[in-house]
């Protein structure tokens, strides 16, 4: 019998091309580190470390028969596999991904294993509010951010190791253009020099504001005479002849147009883990204007060029916030400078903090 073996557990399979903050930064990971894990549990059978499991939704709904649901249906391609990886090794490292029912139902079967398990969550929310049964099993916790972390422990009287990891964008990849590099990116994709642009990036989710945003642009399209708006991520759009939706596009071309615009809003109206997006537009050089909302003004704090909304509802907030934001970047002439935005939230931060944790 061998002794260890980590074991990653996801419900999404890795890699994968689909946007999103932490499969982003775990596929660089998984390939710059190909022996840390030394099996991956996920929908993805590609690699000789994957083994194919895939997440069931409840086929019914009720209180009496969810746990039965959660261990024969739901979570069962996951534990079938951890069963039979207990009676080959004397101890497995188990890191699930922020997902609550894979770790409850890995929770419940910890001990009827059949070696030791260390149980490790990596939570990518705020608030964490998960069954107090479920916890008391978990190992370790981590964290995108301290703000998130001391909010979750007010939800628990026994609370488990837990420790903050937070959270990074790869600068090889999300970075400003040169100035020459600039004009030239925004002619190729139909900009010109003078255009300001301004953008919005999220899924269509209602949280995520684009209410909001759409009455911002609006009045700004108005008023402000050079000013083109780019939506990414989102299947809605606003009727006007400078907006352009691009709809959902590859992780790696997220930065090609990040890299061409002046201002990104963030107009989230929950309390988020983090906000990688508004990391990305600020590594590629814009000035960002946030929902002060969950980590946001921890993962902004003290960096250039940031403007936090504490009336995320009131259009008039945002706007003298953008016109700001206007005037102290020259009218976006003046962007963050690679050498500056290199060591923002850079990976090699969060891989160096990621290895200690699941060590």
């Amino acid at each position: 019998m061998r002794i260890t073996a980590k074991v990653l557990v996801s419900n999404i399979g890795l890699p994968t091309i689909k946007i999103g903050s932490w499969t982003t930064r775990l596929n660089l990971f998984l390939k710059k580190n190909p022996k840390i894990f030394d099996f991956i549990l996920s929908p993805n059978s590609q690699g000789s470390k994957s083994i194919y499991c895939k997440k069931r939704k409840f086929f019914i709904w009720k209180k009496q028969l969810r746990k039965f649901q959660l261990l024969n249906w739901v979570a069962a391609d996951y534990l079938n596999q951890l069963k039979k990886l207990s009676r080959k090794y004397s101890k497995l490292t188990v890191v699930v991904m922020d997902d609550p029912h894979l770790l409850e139902a890995i929770a419940i079967v910890k001990h009827k294993l059949k070696c030791e398990v260390q149980l490790i969550f990596s939570f990518h929310g705020f608030d964490l509010n998960i069954d107090s049964k479920t916890i008391a099993e978990v190992d370790k916790i981590l964290f995108l951010s301290k703000t998130g972390l001391e909010k979750s422990k007010l939800n628990y009287q026994n609370f488990p190791k837990a420790m903050v990891v937070g959270n990074a964008v790869n600068s090889n990849l999300f970075y400003p253009l040169r100035a020459s590099e600039f004009v030239n990116e925004r002619k190729r994709m139909g900009y010109s020099e003078t255009d300001e642009i301004l953008i919005w990036m999220a899924n269509d989710r209602p949280k995520k504001g684009f209410h909001i945003f759409k009455s911002v642009a609006e009045n700004l399209l108005r008023n402000v005479e050079n000013l083109k708006i780019l939506i990414i991520g989102s299947n809605q759009t606003i009727d006007h002849i400078n907006v352009r939706s691009v709809g959902r596009v590859k992780n790696t071309e997220v930065a090609l147009y990040l890299q061409i615009g002046n201002y990104y809003i963030f107009t989230t109206l929950y309390e988020e883990g983090f906000g990688l997006s508004m990391i990305e537009a600020l590594k590629c050089g814009s000035a960002v204007i946030a929902s002060n909302r969950g980590a946001v003004p921890e993962v902004l704090h003290n960096l250039k060029q940031t403007y936090l909304i504490d009336e995320v509802e009131k259009t008039d907030s945002w706007i003298e916030s953008f016109n700001l934001a206007r005037t102290n970047s020259n009218f976006g002439k003046n962007r963050l400078t690679k050498d500056y935005t290199d060591n923002i939230w850079n990976y090699e931060d969060w891989e160096a903090k990621f290895k200690n944790a699941i060590n």
